[in-house]
């Protein structure tokens, strides 16, 4: 508990860096930490952090309107179970920022994972802003998608040919933290 109450506020001091020269560079950005679940659920808990600032990101080619890479990192942990016997760790850049209102889309190439099997894989990871927490209930609410990497042996160390995923037609179900704060701006 206490790694994550640290990097908690490290998320926080993050933000409070970011969003002065995003605000000012007309970056789009999202930064956040919380927890999903507890220990008497069926699905255990699940830790998340990460930061990321860019754009805003474009999927029209033709307007002519795209931002600053987009720079950031992400790590997630837990387990999806009580018994722990499904747990997991991951993080990793990230490489692709969406910001539309108050939620944003983004995708981090996994550059560390247990289990192993996920070593290799991409996590689009929606998030939604809504406020901050009432009376230490979390109201942001998140959710993720494990993808194959299409391009593996052609992705440079930056991974910033990390592709950007367009919405699924369907939007996943998004899960309120049980404790965080998250914060998403979409620059103009």
């Amino acid at each position: 508990m206490k790694r994550t109450t640290l990097t908690v506020a490290a998320m926080a001091l993050a933000a409070l860096i970011l969003a002065p020269a995003s605000y000012g560079q007309g970056r789009d950005f999202a930064v956040g930490g919380g927890t999903l679940g507890t220990p008497s659920d069926p699905t255990g808990v699940q830790h998340v952090d990460f930061a990321a600032s860019g754009g805003p990101t474009t999927f029209d080619p033709f307007s002519g309107i795209g931002g600053d890479p987009v720079t950031g990192h992400f790590r997630a942990g837990g387990a999806f179970d009580q018994a722990g016997l499904t747990a997991f760790e991951q993080e990793g850049p990230v490489t692709c920022l969406v910001v539309e209102g108050n939620q944003a889309r983004l995708v981090y190439p996994l550059k560390h994972a247990s289990p192993e099997m996920n070593d290799g894989l991409e996590v689009l990871f929606f998030a939604e802003d809504n406020g901050p927490p009432v009376n230490g209930q979390g109201v942001d609410r998140i959710n993720f998608v494990l993808l194959p990497d299409e391009t593996p042996d052609d992705d440079p160390p930056s991974e910033q040919d990390s592709e950007c995923v367009l919405p699924p037609p369907v939007p996943p179900t998004l899960f309120t933290l049980e404790k965080g704060n998250i914060t998403i701006h979409d620059a103009p």
